[in-house]
């Protein structure tokens, strides 16, 4: 037995069903990154993918998660072109996560992502002719940096960046640009506040 493993044997020893479900959740995310390739749909996950919920991959693009990924109630990865892509980092937790993904969404790595919905296009077209197939619909990328937090209930919307370490409070409805280190809330959102701990820009 090596090094690294006498600890965890021992932690498993001292709480059997933590150790159990850990288990149970490596052992679907296996299922679902061998079977998910078998049926032709573009998913793929690094090590340590563990499933303690539902994963549904749907559409012709690409889904793409990094290393020790936690997926917990039901996440949808939808993609609906060929060339749509969903990009998700190491140690990012995805709690009920909704995607809609024509072009690209990425996540960076060690967000925690709640039962929230994120789209990178709008499906319809803003335009009063929207039911002309000719009208334009807009696509833009997602772009969500490492260690996000977005709250439950939060949409985020086609074209969005948030920076490092910012927090999307529970229902806000976010567009544009913003930076790191930042609480967002609101509909529209908007930067309410440094997060604690935060360094200033000014010191």
């Amino acid at each position: 037995m090596t090094a690294g493993a006498k600890p965890l044997m021992k932690r498993a020893i001292g709480n059997p069903g933590r150790a159990w479900t850990v288990g149970w959740s490596l052992l679907r995310g296996w299922w679902y990154k061998i079977s998910y390739p078998m049926r032709g749909i573009r998913f793929s996950a690094g090590r340590g993918f563990r499933v303690t919920g539902r994963l549904i991959v749907r559409g012709p693009g690409q889904v793409r998660f990094g290393d020790r990924v936690r997926v917990g109630m039901t996440v949808t990865p939808w993609t609906h072109t060929a060339d749509a892509r969903i990009d998700v980092g190491d140690d990012t937790y995805l709690n009920g996560t909704r995607f809609g993904c024509a072009q690209g969404i990425q996540v960076g790595r060690r967000c925690i992502l709640a039962d929230v919905q994120i789209l990178d296009t709008n499906f319809h077209s803003t335009r009063a002719d929207r039911h002309d197939p000719a009208a334009p619909i807009r696509v833009a990328p997602v772009v969500l940096a490492d260690n996000v937090w977005v709250a439950s209930s939060a949409g985020i919307l086609p074209g969005t960046r948030i920076g490092a370490n910012s927090v999307v409070g529970f229902g806000a409805v976010v567009g544009g640009d913003f930076p790191g280190d930042v609480i967002i809330a609101g509909n529209p959102a908007v930067v309410v506040k440094k997060i604690p701990g935060a360094a200033d820009p000014d010191s």
